[in-house]
């Protein structure tokens, strides 16, 4: 495994460890690392959730971006946009036949964003609340890092 694999997982779970106790919804349960889905949530014999990780996509702002959480393996946060979320979810949802195979209950998306350009007078709850997507996720969630807020989308199938 390279230096830069274990950098991924070592990243992948702190970040859903801080999801968990973000979100006072997450199941009880064995939290398993896995690949495709990143990780499965066993909460009991007959119960898996597989969740999958991913960093907002899109065009990257051009801003410069000095955040240290930017400059972790070269990734900068692109601009807070409706599309960039929906390109984000499209880009993991050809990816379902494969988690599907796992035969899991349940398959969660959590997009992690550190969104530090946002001004102030923006309102990130209240536009999530009225943004729809489209995905064939079970649940979709938007995991603010700088905040440590969870926003879970509003979904259509």
């Amino acid at each position: 495994m390279s230096q830069n694999q274990n950098i991924q997982i070592i990243e992948e779970e702190y970040i859903i460890e801080l999801f968990r106790n973000e979100y006072s919804d997450f199941p009880k349960g064995k939290l398993l690392k896995t690949e495709s889905p990143d990780f499965i949530l066993k909460d009991s014999a007959k119960t898996a959730i597989g969740i999958e990780l991913t960093k907002l996509h899109g065009p990257v702002s051009s801003k410069e971006n000095t955040h240290l959480t930017s400059k972790i393996r070269g990734y900068q946060t692109p601009e807070f946009t409706k599309e960039n979320i929906e390109f984000t979810i499209n880009a993991k949802d050809i990816k379902l036949p494969i988690y599907k195979q796992k035969m899991l209950n349940q398959i969660w998306l959590l997009i992690i964003a550190d969104l530090i350009e946002i001004p102030v007078s923006f309102n990130l709850s209240n536009k999530l609340n009225h943004w729809n997507f489209f995905s064939g996720f079970h649940r979709v969630f938007l995991f603010e890092l700088r905040s440590r807020k969870v926003f879970e989308l509003n979904l259509s199938y």
